[in-house]
Order: C-alpha cells, then structure tokens, then sequence
C-alpha cells in the first residue's frame, strides 16, 4: 500500500485534541486503502483499529478492520 508506514491519524488522544486534522491525515490513509482493493485492513494497534474503522464508515468502505491475529483466525476457520 502507498504510504503504508504513515500515521493513520490516530496517534492516542491527538484525533480528539486535533480532529479537524486527525480526519485529513485518515482521509489520506483511506484514499490509499481504498486504492488496494482490499477487503480487509489488518492493524495490530488498538488506537488505528478504531481510527480507521471510522475512516472507512466515513467514506463508505465496507471494510473489514481485524487484528492479526483474528485475520489468522478467520483464515484458519476457512480450512475446517
């Protein structure tokens, strides 16, 4: 993904102290997303899972937003 290594805007209390600015910086993390075609964002970051969920139910991704760990699982689950 392009710019994958940039900030998802999320960054602990900064997307409530500076939300105007929290939502450009995830605005720009979503429009690389959505650019991946994928279907699920895979965060290990408890602050980013929640942050980009948000980004994606704002610009109307259907979107899953899984933690490493549950993306394994779900895989896992598929060969059963």
């Amino acid at each position: 993904m392009a710019e994958a290594d940039r900030c998802c805007g999320g960054g602990g209390t900064f997307n409530i102290f500076h939300y105007q600015l929290s939502m450009k910086i995830l605005d720009r993390k979503i429009e690389n997303v959505r650019k991946t075609g994928v279907s699920i964002v895979a965060t290990s970051c408890p602050a980013c899972r929640i942050q980009l969920a948000h980004g994606l139910k704002r610009h109307g991704l259907a979107l899953k937003v899984l933690h490493p760990v549950e993306l394994l699982a779900e895989s896992y689950g598929k060969g059963e």
